[in-house]
């Protein structure tokens, strides 16, 4: 089992920066792999972590 989700975004970096700025940390593993192109990794957490995780990734897109 794993709590973590990969995502592909259209600017892995805006997204990150936009998710940082709102206190929210997540994993930019874009340059980790070429396959990994804009993709960050979500850690899931409690319901309330989820819902502001999300949110924050929504205003971020």
């Amino acid at each position: 089992d794993a709590n973590m989700v990969l995502v592909r975004v259209p600017d892995a970096n805006r997204c990150f920066d936009g998710m940082k700025a709102q206190g929210v940390l997540v994993k930019n593993v874009s340059k980790m792999h070429p396959l990994l192109g804009n993709c960050l990794r979500l850690t899931v957490g409690t319901p309330d972590e989820n819902a502001r995780m999300m949110a924050a990734l929504q205003t971020s897109l």
